[in-house]
């Protein structure tokens, strides 16, 4: 998760005592932390991962799907170990990673220039990316580079809180409402609550666009 649960009753001054509330808020800070990771475009928890990828015309550079890269366990290409890749901060914090030969696995052909369409998943990688979450305990600190950035947690819990009051206010997705002739409008809860413009300028500089 993405945010503590400490954080967000302490926001909505519920006395840490009171754990009636816990289930429900729980639940949003789950569903919250999932929007942001759909809308940025990836997981945000660190730990190992391995992935099967491939790479076409001597690329320098492969995207992995979790980041920011933090170190490299083993890499594989056709069940052969290398070890001339190298980690480049600037290309890390977006998962990605050098090899100055470049990166060619078993690729394929097509039609009659015979075109690389594609690579075979030749190369094998283990890894280490993403953040420490809030809470685990063990590792995150508040201002530490591997640790979830401030501003997304805090952003986690204003959406958080700010859900939970329009579930109290018994108004989910409400758009707009007027007395005389009753009509309500309700709208999308992932965009209108989760993903609101203010929402997304704080998670502005996170968002991964793919490989240019």
């Amino acid at each position: 998760m993405l945010c503590k649960l400490t954080d967000v009753k302490t926001l909505l001054n519920i006395s840490a005592q009171d754990t009636s509330k816990d289930e429900v808020l729980t639940m949003l800070i789950k569903k919250v932390s999932a929007e942001f990771q759909s809308y940025i475009g990836y997981k945000l928890e660190r730990k190992t991962y391995t992935e099967e990828i491939h790479s076409v015309n001597n690329r320098q550079l492969i995207q992995l799907n979790a980041l920011p890269l933090r170190s490299v366990e083993s890499v594989t290409i056709n069940g052969k170990a290398i070890t001339d890749y190298k980690i480049i901060p600037s290309y890390a914090r977006w998962g990605r990673l050098y090899r100055g030969e470049g990166w060619t696995g078993n690729f394929y052909i097509q039609g009659f220039e015979h075109d690389l369409v594609s690579g075979e998943y030749s190369i094998l990688v283990t890894y280490d990316a993403g953040y420490y979450l809030p809470n685990d305990t063990e590792h995150y600190t508040e201002d530490g580079e591997d640790s979830l950035p401030y501003d997304i947690r805090m952003a986690c819990v204003k959406v958080v809180c700010m859900a939970w009051e329009t579930m109290q206010n018994h108004a989910d997705g409400l758009k707009a409402h007027s007395e005389g002739g009753i009509s309500d409008t309700y709208g999308d809860f992932a965009q209108d609550i989760g993903i609101s413009d203010s929402t997304k300028k704080a998670l502005a500089g996170y968002v991964f666009y793919g490989v240019a």
